[in-house]
């Protein structure tokens, strides 16, 4: 029963901030998202999506972030904010995407099941490190294999991104 809620929670802050994203999205209205998605992730404009720092930066960024909130105790709290606010943006960047006509494959292929992937990864990572409903208490030593394995995972996926976007797309 306690994985099952745990799963249901898990789902709950990746679809509430998909949706808070897109209800964003038109509240601020296209034009004026448009600088602040281009800012934070550049790939999305029609320009360069092959250079392999801006496909770790924002990974790298997400996972750092989430390293750093679970090391302190007052700020574990804020751990699955950092997964909320990254699903947030997908969902603000995801209705960009899908508003450029020319842009339903790149969203089909390559944004949506990477950027979901991410999220669920980031939420995995947050379960091992401050877990949200165990009999294990938060700070409680994690295995550094399952730890490794979930970094592996990150790598994986990048990888797949990467050949994705450069031969997939192209």
């Amino acid at each position: 029963m306690s994985r099952t809620v745990s799963i249901f929670y898990h789902s709950s802050i990746i679809a509430v901030s998909f949706v808070c994203g897109v209800i964003f999205f038109h509240i601020i209205g296209g034009p004026n998202a448009e600088p602040f998605i281009l800012f934070i992730e550049p790939r999305l404009a029609d320009g360069d999506r092959h250079s392999i720092f801006r496909l770790v930066l924002p990974v790298a960024v997400s996972v750092a972030l989430v390293l750093l909130l679970a090391t302190h105790s007052v700020l574990k709290v804020l751990v699955r904010v950092t997964v909320a606010i990254r699903a947030t943006f997908f969902g603000f960047s995801s209705v960009f995407l899908l508003q450029k006509l020319e842009a339903f494959w790149v969203y089909t292929i390559w944004w949506f099941p990477f950027q979901l992937i991410y999220c669920i990864l980031l939420l995995i990572l947050c379960n091992l490190l401050v877990p949200a409903w165990s009999k294990r208490k938060i700070g409680k030593m994690v295995p550094g294999r399952t730890i490794l394995l979930n970094f592996v995972a990150f790598f994986i996926i990048i990888v797949a991104e990467f050949i994705v976007i450069s031969y997939v797309l192209k």
